[in-house]
């Protein structure tokens, strides 16, 4: 079975609305892609922004690419 990463992004938006990564806090516990997805969906969170130049997102990542912005798996 292939492990994942919960992955939580941080990103910004410039002056003229380009989003721009900042970082990211990885949760090194593996989960099945089923349980993952779970972590991910929106509807489990509530958001709370003071800054709305500022955001984060989840992610399901491959345990493999922790650390990286983005996993491309080809």
């Amino acid at each position: 079975m292939k492990e994942f990463i919960f992955v939580v992004s941080m990103w910004g938006i410039d002056g003229v609305g380009k989003e721009n990564y900042i970082g990211q806090i990885a949760l090194q516990q593996p989960f099945s892609q089923t349980q993952c997805e779970k972590l991910v969906d929106e509807k489990m969170w509530s958001p709370s922004y003071e800054n709305e130049y500022y955001f984060m997102r989840g992610h399901c990542f491959p345990k493999e690419c922790s650390g990286k912005e983005s996993c491309d798996e080809n």
